[in-house]
Order: C-alpha cells, then structure tokens, then sequence
C-alpha cells in the first residue's frame, strides 16, 4: 500500500457514529442533570420552610441548563438560591402556612364528613366542596411561581405572583393535566421513595417549566 493511499489510523468517526452518540449522550443527560438538581434542591429544603425557595433555584438552574447549555447545575441551583431566598423566603413561609391550614381543613371535614355519613352537615358539605379548587389552585400556582421566577429573573414577589397567575391562565388545560401528572408522580414516590431524593423536587419542577415557560418573556403589560 502506497502513502497515497495509507488510510491514517486516529481519522474522525463518520458522521452518522456521532450522531446518535451525540443524541445518546444528551438523552443521557437529562435523567443526570434532573438527579443533581433533585438533590441540591434536597439539601436547600431541609428546613421545609425553603422548598418553595429551593424550587425557584432549581427552576432557574433548569432554565439556564435548557436555554444557555449551562451544564454545571448542582452548583448553579446552589448559586441561583443565594440570588434569590430573600425574595422567596416570605413566599416560602407563607406557602408552608397555607398548605399546612389546607392539610388540617381537609383532615377534619374528612372525619366529619365520615362520622356523619349520609347525615352529613349541609356546612360541611360545602366547605368540603370549596376546599377542592381552593386546593388546586394553591398547588397549580406552587407549580407556576418557580417557573415565573426563571422567566423573569430580577423581578419581584408581586410579579412573579402575577406571572405566574397569567400562566395559568394562558395554559388551563395543560396546567391542569401537568397537575395530575405531578400528583401521579407523587404516588409514584410513595410507592418507591428512593425516587424522592433525586427527583422529588425537579421533576415536577422540570415539568411545570416545559408546561408553562416555553416561551420568554413576562407577564404582558
């Protein structure tokens, strides 16, 4: 064989080889980049009083890591916590607050409701009947505050309230099935808890983020 035509040993693999080594790498990274902003988040809601401000670092994390290829996001939800637990902490309290009365109402008109049977109080009743949407929209605007932080990064309480409000209205209906996917995933975790340190907070996180921030931009003026 003439140096002409001597093959050289170390050539590029083909295009097509690194394509799907490429996609399977990148498919690779999802399940990892959730898994460590899963556990930062962990680690930054220990004192329960901060989930909903650890959920806020890790949406923005995820937003950095989905629009900018920002691949350091362990540290990042760290970093994005720091910029903002001033600004989420009253959020933080005032969501364990209402999610606790929530929990305690719904308990209580539970035993009522059961003890009573089909004698049951027509004020009963229809405090059971309203804690219903009271509930879901508690928790689809818990869902929608994170992502609202991440779309508007120096924005205040007040406005990432709103934005988050606006983008629950814009989308009902996929929030609504984001919802029920979130709550099946919750049952999930009960089933197996081991998912709950890497995936419990990013997961629904992630979801809320690829439901309702697709596009950029705030609340319209």
């Amino acid at each position: 064989m003439t140096a002409a035509t001597r093959q050289p040993r170390n050539r590029p693999a083909p295009a097509a080889t690194r394509g799907w080594e490429q996609r399977l790498l990148a498919a690779m990274a999802y399940p990892a980049n959730l898994a460590f902003v899963g556990v930062a988040a962990l680690i930054l809601a220990l004192p329960v009083v901060t989930i909903l401000p650890a959920s806020v670092a890790a949406a923005r994390a995820l937003r950095l890591w989905l629009q900018d290829g920002e691949t350091a996001v362990f540290t990042a939800t760290f970093r994005e916590f720091g910029a903002t637990w001033r600004r989420t902490l009253p959020l933080g309290v005032t969501s364990v607050a209402v999610v606790l009365l929530l929990l305690v109402d719904s308990v209580f008109l539970g035993q009522q409701l059961s003890t009573a049977g089909a004698g049951a109080s027509p004020v009963a009743l229809v405090l059971a009947a309203a804690t219903v949407p009271v509930a879901l929209a508690v928790a689809l605007l818990l869902l929608a505050l994170p992502v609202a932080a991440a779309r508007s990064r120096e924005g205040t309480r007040r406005q990432w309230l709103l934005e988050a409000g606006y983008l629950i209205a814009r989308r009902p209906v996929q929030a609504l099935l984001m919802l029920a996917i979130v709550v099946a995933f919750a049952l999930t975790c009960y089933l197996l808890p081991t998912l709950v340190p890497f995936f419990g907070l990013s997961l629904p996180v992630y979801l809320a983020l690829v439901t309702l921030g697709r596009d950029t931009g705030g609340t319209p003026s």
